[in-house]
């Protein structure tokens, strides 16, 4: 069995490792089924975690313009 990292909004953002604020990571939340980020969201109950090495892998695809 693999052992995977997620991480809350919260974590992301008080990490330092991210450049996003809470609200950008919000945002990104709230429309992660039109830019691509679903795949590395994870619901549990009501909260959302994100696993972060699909997280990171979605930020590597991101190119400047196409964001959205």
């Amino acid at each position: 069995m693999t052992n995977y990292e997620y991480w809350s909004p919260q974590q992301i953002v008080s990490s330092g490792k991210y450049p996003l604020s809470m609200g950008q990571l919000r945002h990104l939340l709230l429309h992660r089924h039109k830019n691509g980020l679903q795949s590395s969201v994870r619901r549990i109950g009501k909260r959302l975690v994100l696993r972060i090495d699909l997280f990171d892998h979605w930020i590597e695809m991101q190119t400047e313009g196409k964001n959205g």
